[in-house]
């Protein structure tokens, strides 16, 4: 394995070419391939390139903001499970359930009917 000084840093994406598969009020399931380009993926692993967790937290904290107009500061993350590896190359479904009264976040990201990880957000004002 290279050590961070070993590798080369190069500019690249920063988030998937999304597809919002649909969408109804608060519920939207979006879908999108891991490409091997992304910048998340460099370094993690060199040969083998895993989606880091931390980028699977912030893609489903960043997608809900931008398309279910999620607003407040994160107060709570809970329930956090990454049960499967998300590769590059894969092609990913990602669900986000925004329970606005309650102030918190659900998602999930699966390939097919296989769940990779979930979790939920909770947030200081909904």
């Amino acid at each position: 394995m290279q050590s961070t000084s070993e590798i080369t840093w190069s500019a690249s994406p920063t988030e998937p070419r999304l597809t919002i598969v649909r969408q109804d009020g608060d519920v939207i399931e979006l879908a999108f391939m891991v490409t091997e380009d992304l910048f998340q993926l460099q370094g993690h692993f060199p040969g083998e390139p895993v989606l880091p967790g931390v980028a699977q937290v912030d893609w489903a904290v960043k997608f809900a903001r931008r398309y279910l107009g999620m607003t407040g500061d994160i107060a709570r993350l809970g329930q956090l499970k990454f049960s499967q590896l998300i590769v590059g190359g894969s092609h990913i479904g990602l669900n986000l359930d925004w329970q606005r009264e309650a102030g918190r976040l659900h998602f999930s990201y699966h390939k097919g009917e296989e769940v990779c990880s979930s979790g939920f957000f909770e947030l200081t004002s909904p």
